[in-house]
């Protein structure tokens, strides 16, 4: 039985992974083979109520008395929209623990290459990622993905705004087209982003956050054989299948992920950023040399 760590409560996502684990005081837990053993908050009330529902057994006033209790963590504190991520982080990777990383990983590209680097001095499995990257429908389209072949153009919308919930998008469109793009233009409207992605030897990615639409996850790829297109709705199942593969990790010491497949996103959500700041497009690279 992995113990994990959960670090912070400030999110839905602390009670979505915990009834994976744990269960709940309605229904059993998705997932054997692993138990959230130990919870720390920034808020008491609310961290104390939350190891009450899902039966955690320790409630810790600081994450450092983790290591050597549990056997993994998952950080997931929302402070700061994933400010506090690195900070938390580093202590458990310095530590030689497996380490989950909530979305997004960091709000600074230079911190996420940072842990990486940390993680991999340590050897201390390391995964960060949207939940989507393991999207239920995703698994089920890649064949019809595949059958459309070579492709030309992939369209990708998500709801609200463009770093912190956009990460979802980007996320999903990454798990189509793999890593290897180079350059962001996003355009700014009042209640959307319309992004265009440009990948080296590859298609084209539309991808929009839509601030006055439905909320929705959808994807649909055009390929030189067809198109495919499939919508993501099924949260317990991208949950479930996240925290499966976190304990997989901590089981085998492998992250299901590269390392330049989290930073690759990361990238292209600050070059993001800074193409609505000059209003032209910016390259991957230059994000990369910082």
């Amino acid at each position: 039985m992995v113990r994990f760590g959960l670090v912070g409560v400030n999110t839905s996502h602390a009670d979505a992974f915990s009834r994976i684990f744990n269960g709940s005081s309605t229904q059993p837990p998705a997932l054997d083979g692993g138990e959230i053993v130990a919870v720390w908050g920034g808020d008491a009330e609310r961290t104390s109520a939350l190891a009450a529902e899902h039966n955690i057994g320790a409630v810790v006033n600081d994450p450092s008395e983790l290591p050597g209790i549990v056997d993994a963590v998952l950080v997931v504190d929302d402070t700061g929209g994933g400010a506090s991520h690195a900070g938390l982080a580093r202590p458990f990777l310095e530590a030689g623990l497996p380490v989950f990383v909530d979305k997004p990983m960091t709000t600074d590209y230079a911190d996420a290459v940072a842990l990486f680097d940390l993680a991999k001095r340590h050897s201390a499995p390391l995964l960060s990622c949207s939940a989507l990257r393991f999207a239920v429908e995703l698994d089920a389209a890649r064949a019809e993905v595949a059958a459309a072949g070579a492709l030309s153009s992939v369209v990708a919308v998500g709801p609200n705004e463009w770093f912190y919930y956009g990460v979802h998008v980007v996320e999903l469109l990454g798990a189509i087209v793999g890593v290897g793009a180079q350059w962001v233009h996003r355009h700014v409207f009042p209640e959307r982003d319309v992004v265009v992605i440009d990948y080296a030897d590859g298609p084209t990615a539309v991808v929009q956050t839509l601030r006055d639409a439905k909320y929705i996850f959808d994807l649909t790829a055009y390929g030189a054989a067809g198109k495919a297109s499939f919508e993501v709705v099924d949260a317990a199942g991208f949950y479930t299948n996240t925290m499966r593969q976190v304990l997989a990790m901590a089981e085998t010491g492998r992250s299901p992920l590269e390392p330049e497949q989290t930073l690759e996103v990361l990238a292209i959500l600050t070059a993001g950023n800074r193409s609505a700041e000059t209003g032209q497009r910016v390259s991957l690279d230059e994000v990369r040399r910082g």
